[in-house]
């Protein structure tokens, strides 16, 4: 379905809505402007009545700006740290190694920019290394600037006008002069192609570059090594396989995924999402990126 929004560009969006356990999960997601394309993958705007819950966000290939209209949010662990950092207005979230537990309480509204991480590159105006593993507060990353356009998304009448609001914001910020490397453009679109199978040095060779080079671009303009985000995306697409084909088995998933074995892909999955395959399809929420680890009461976040 299109919503006009604005006088030159109709933004198809696509509605969601989740049922699970402990309420329902609203979700519209929008397409970027054919200008940011390139560097925007989608805008997204979720809420949802929840209880107090706890609750791991599995690694994504995707980088995630966030503005908080709702709820009071606490990152207790982040690839493997220990923190309990607490979040009420925006943040960002570069790629992730592994797993992020996050409590969550007085419900859950968000409006967000899901960006390619050469697109928050060009936004940040910064090597990604800086923020990979990590999750800045915007404050932190554009000052006062930030206070604003949260105020102004939280006023906006509805989330069309907040979609507006925030690709304005971003067509400003933007750098327009660079572009994203097109060795690692293509090297990501293989790798996600393949799942995450490609060996590094068959990529390398198909694009015409060395490891080294490509290893460099990739920390400056994704955030993680080549192996790393390969790693990832071979997650990622099981995760997406799993949540449609739940019953397969594992020995039949290690290999369609090129893992060694059975084992190998128990490793790989537990390093990055902190649970077993068994436990993942117990706990995982509606879409599959989260899974719920406690809910019904708040431990206390003051």
């Amino acid at each position: 379905m299109s919503y006009a929004l604005g006088q030159t560009f109709s933004r198809t969006c696509r509605e969601l809505t989740f049922d699970s356990p402990i309420g329902t999960w609203n979700l519209i997601e929008a397409q970027p402007a054919p200008d940011l394309a390139d560097a925007v993958e989608c805008y997204w705007e979720g809420w949802g009545d929840m209880p107090p819950l706890t609750e791991k966000i599995l690694p994504r290939t995707g980088v995630e700006l966030m503005f908080n209209l709702k709820g009071r949010h606490v990152v207790q662990e982040l690839d493997g740290r220990k923190l309990g950092d607490q979040y009420l207005g925006g943040w960002l979230s570069g790629l992730q190694r592994r797993y992020m537990l996050i409590e969550t309480t007085d419900g859950s509204h968000f409006v967000a920019a899901r960006l390619r991480p050469w697109g928050a590159w060009r936004l940040l105006r910064e090597p990604m290394r800086e923020v990979s593993c990590r999750v800045p507060q915007i404050e932190d990353l554009w000052g006062n600037d930030a206070e604003r356009l949260s105020s102004r998304l939280a006023g906006a009448p509805n989330l069309y006008a907040r979609f507006d609001l925030l690709e304005d914001h971003l067509r400003r910020r933007i750098d327009f002069h660079k572009q994203g490397d097109p060795g690692v453009i293509e090297a990501s679109r293989q790798m996600i192609g393949s799942q995450g199978r490609m060996r590094i040095a068959s990529l390398c060779k198909d694009i015409g570059t060395s490891r080294v080079t490509l290893s460099r671009k990739f920390r400056e303009q994704v955030g993680l090594t080549p192996k790393t985000y390969a790693r990832v995306v071979r997650i990622e697409s099981l995760m997406t396989h799993l949540a449609a084909t739940p019953e397969d088995s594992w020995a039949m998933l290690a290999e369609d995924f090129g893992y060694h074995d059975q084992a190998h892909l128990s490793h790989d999955f537990q390093e990055f999402c902190g649970a077993t395959i068994t436990e993942y399809l117990q706990r995982a929420s509606p879409g599959g990126g989260a899974t719920l680890e406690e809910w019904g009461q708040s431990k206390g976040t003051e």
